[in-house]
């Protein structure tokens, strides 16, 4: 009985989880996933994902990996899980790897994206998938804020208090506030406005704290300058708000060259 390691990458709405990580109070992704990879393999499994994501928080392209001895082909999986799986979670693609491929330790670079509706009135098809923000956002001010957040920094005043790691140090390598319009024959249509947080790594809650912070500055409340400040205090208390999570995706993950496949 040989055993190999299969890479799987797969997406989700995560509304009607919570969370990533198997639950003792709800349902989880992982533990759908694993009920269908039972059934598929005939034994049970566990993956391994690059991190965890929050209740409500979705996934374009999450990344784990797991251990079987079943031989059927990688790519036999993607179609076996997809009918069995819920429709909110979908596998995109699967792949045999290295034994010694870990889907969190080989990170090199996370890509997250954040969804902001700015709008008078909230559209309630987006409700799962955005923030709606009514007061009108100076995006100028919000990327000359983010310009403090690029590079290698403790990010301790942009974390959850309940983070667990000690080494708070991260490096940004982009932060990006891109606008669109909306359909402008619509009545009360504003802007859909996408934050991309490029690095390599993130903590706990710091893509939705760097949210909620630039978008008081995008405000008016704060000057682009106290980010600057709140970085250099290393004190949650000092930075904004928790965006919700719904706003939020896990948009890439990436690995190293060596590291993706046989």
């Amino acid at each position: 009985m040989e055993w190999r390691k299969i890479k799987l990458t797969f997406g989700y709405q995560g509304t009607a989880y919570y969370g990533l990580q198997r639950q003792t109070n709800g349902p989880s992704v992982q533990l759908e996933i694993e009920k269908v990879l039972a059934r598929v393999l005939q034994h049970e499994t566990v993956i391994v994902a690059s991190g965890r994501t929050d209740s409500g928080v979705h996934a374009r392209e999450q990344v784990a990996h797991f251990r079987t001895t079943s031989r059927i082909p990688a790519e036999r999986l993607i179609p076996a899980m997809n009918t069995l799986l819920p429709d909110d979670i979908v596998v995109l693609n699967a792949e045999d790897v290295p034994m010694d491929f870990h889907a969190r330790y080989h990170v090199v670079e996370k890509t997250y994206r954040y969804r902001l509706l700015n709008q008078s009135i909230p559209d309630p098809f987006l409700r799962e998938w955005s923030q709606h923000i009514k007061a009108p956002l100076d995006l100028e001010k919000m990327r000359a804020a983010a310009d403090y957040l690029i590079g290698t920094h403790d990010f301790t005043s942009f974390c959850s208090v309940r983070t667990r790691v000690e080494d708070k140090v991260r490096t940004i390598y982009e932060i990006r506030i891109e606008e669109y319009e909306r359909d402008a024959t619509l009545p009360h249509q504003g802007k859909d406005i996408w934050l991309t947080f490029r690095g390599n790594g993130f903590l706990y809650n710091m893509v939705r704290i760097i949210v909620g912070t630039l978008v008081e500055v995008g405000k008016g409340k704060w000057q682009v300058d106290d980010v600057k400040t709140m970085l250099e205090a290393k004190n949650r208390d000092v930075a904004g708000i928790t965006a919700p999570p719904h706003g939020l995706y896990l948009w890439k993950v990436e690995y190293r060259k060596s590291c993706d496949s046989k």
